[in-house]
């Protein structure tokens, strides 16, 4: 399964680990790439997520740069 499939819906919430995770980053670092390259945020209660579509729009930057 493509991770665009994983994702595929825009009101997925992603919590940092997972993302962390999916993007193949130790949490720590990819903490520090969301500060760096403005990944937007949202913080429900104590917890921070990422949405999917900013998630998927920010890996579809990364393949771009690559490219």
């Amino acid at each position: 399964m493509k991770m665009t499939d994983a994702l595929s819906t825009k009101r997925t919430f992603l919590d940092i680990p997972n993302a962390a995770e999916l993007a193949g980053f130790s949490v720590r670092h990819f903490r520090r790439i969301i500060e760096e390259e403005r990944i937007r945020i949202v913080q429900i209660g104590r917890k921070f997520f990422i949405l999917g579509a900013d998630f998927e729009r920010w890996q579809a930057s990364k393949r771009a740069k690559l490219s």
